[in-house]
């Protein structure tokens, strides 16, 4: 009996070590590229877009942090903050990126 239980412990275990190397192997990319690289995909350079101001009418923004990078290379925190400066400044400064400006 003892011999049994024995027995059927080791196969449970290394049953469930099996599965764990499957888990692992699902998890590792397909392209060299991606490990190699070592930096986030980044989205091909577009061109400048219009801010969409009206979604944040007047008022004041929010305190996210939601970086955008603006047409004239500053990084603004939030589209909504760009909007204010174009507002106060009468600029028309356009979203060039999501994310902070490259340095």
């Amino acid at each position: 009996m003892k011999l049994t239980v024995l027995l059927c412990s080791v196969l449970l275990l290394s049953g469930s070590d099996l599965s764990l190397e499957d888990e692992t192997v699902a998890q590792i990319p397909d392209s060299d590229d991606t490990m190699m690289s070592g930096a986030p995909e980044q989205e091909a350079p577009s061109e400048p877009r219009k801010p969409d101001c009206e979604e944040y009418g007047e008022g004041a923004c929010t305190k996210q942090y939601d970086p955008v990078c603006g047409s004239d290379r500053i990084t603004y925190s939030t589209e909504c903050v760009l909007c204010q400066q174009n507002r106060q400044l009468k600029k028309n400064v356009k979203v060039a990126s999501k994310g902070p400006c490259p340095l």
